[in-house]
């Protein structure tokens, strides 16, 4: 199920590109106790989670070009 990305405040969330957030994970700025992402779209978000330790060990749909990052 997709919807609109939240838009309460950018401390809370952050949209980037999958790319980012690869990166993001790989320099140690991401942590499954720093929080969770949801996969999204340039404008819309999913329900499926995903956590930093995940990052390369599951199969991401195409389609998820984006990541919401929620900070815990």
């Amino acid at each position: 199920m997709m919807r609109p990305i939240p838009e309460y405040g950018d401390h809370l969330r952050d949209h980037m590109t999958m790319a980012k957030f690869e990166e993001a994970v790989e320099c140690g700025l991401f942590t499954d106790y720093d929080g969770f992402g949801k996969l999204a779209t340039a404008t819309e978000m999913s329900d499926v989670t995903i956590s930093p330790s995940e990052l390369g060990s599951v199969f991401i749909h195409q389609d998820f070009t984006h990541v919401v990052w929620f900070n815990r």
